[in-house]
């Protein structure tokens, strides 16, 4: 199989492994060897790739890599023609890699992608817009904005990025929302939320949320899984908007942080999930795709939309 390599050098396992690797691999791969760059540099390494008739990407990093790499693969290929993509879990936060990832990184990756012939599955990200703005669509796999934008802060901080593991990130953002409620200075900013109206399957709702998240996947980690539905290879993006001071947090977050979603959850005012493949969100809050911090316009429009089908490779 011919095949390409986007390599992140300064991904924490990559880090860590040292420069012995991406040598081998550049050595091996040649000018389909790429080391990952802004979204520009990916972008015009990935046109020459494109021209050249590579029809499997690799990406060798974390969230933030694959990111990156599914953005400039959707600005140069065209939507009906996308190449596999097989996701080596090599990054500080490693999400994406728990659904789709390749199973294999390092040179057994390289020998298997080699091989051919594997399984796959199909996603379908989030295309991030701004209306009424020139800036270009960014795609990614998992996000959310009011609480949680807050809450990923904390997630990021020093030592916890040190100390827990990273793909953790979903479940320590939520249990540092919920835990901020426990001291007092922080407890009414956080139970007051963001404004938030949200436009979606021919209805539009909201006021202020305390946490909005959406996704492209199908499965999270550690069991975590805060929507209503997990269908596997189902299209469209799924997302959950929690109220301002919703009742019965502590509750919600226990069954979230476990993967059910029971009936009277389901039903409870305060907390709304379902699927779409187009949403308008107008807020003051910002917005973090796959760990990157994005603001809305200055009209405070945000569009999601469900992003070009991509084909993920496991060994």
């Amino acid at each position: 199989m011919r095949f390409a390599l986007i390599h992140n050098a300064r991904s924490r396992r990559n880090n860590h492994s040292g420069t012995g690797f991406a040598a081998a691999a550049e050595s091996l791969l040649g000018e389909n060897f790429v080391p990952s760059d802004s979204r520009e540099g990916t972008t015009d390494r990935l046109r020459i790739l494109r021209d050249r008739g590579v029809r499997t990407i690799a990406i060798d990093g974390g969230d933030g890599t694959v990111s990156t790499a599914l953005t400039a693969i959707a600005r140069v290929y065209p939507e009906n023609d996308l190449p596999d993509i097989a996701v080596l879990a090599s990054g500080n936060t490693n999400l994406i890699a728990n659904d789709v990832g390749f199973g294999l990184r390092g040179f057994q990756a390289l020998r298997r992608l080699r091989e051919g012939a594997m399984r796959s599955s199909v996603r379908t990200p989030i295309r991030l817009t701004w209306p009424e703005s020139d800036r270009l669509p960014v795609l990614g796999l998992f996000g959310g904005c009011a609480g949680y934008a807050r809450a990923v802060r904390i997630a990021h901080a020093p030592q916890i990025v040190r100390f827990a593991p990273h793909d953790l990130a979903v479940g320590v953002t939520v249990l540092g929302a919920v835990g901020s409620l426990v001291f007092r200075r922080s407890r009414e900013r956080w139970l007051a939320g963001d404004p938030l109206q949200i436009t979606t399957n021919g209805r539009a709702y909201g006021g202020e949320s305390f946490m909005f998240l959406v996704t492209g996947l199908s499965q999270l980690s550690r069991g975590i899984w805060p929507f209503w539905d997990a269908e596997p290879d189902a299209r469209g993006v799924r997302y959950l908007d929690v109220s301002a001071k919703p009742g019965s947090l502590a509750r919600a977050a226990a069954a979230l942080l476990t993967g059910r979603a029971p009936r009277w959850l389901r039903r409870h005012p305060d907390y709304d999930s379902g699927r779409t493949d187009h949403m308008m969100l107008e807020t003051t809050s910002d917005f973090v795709l796959d760990g990157e911090v994005f603001s809305p316009t200055a009209s405070r429009m945000l569009q999601i939309q469900s992003g070009p089908a991509f084909r993920f490779l496991h060994a």
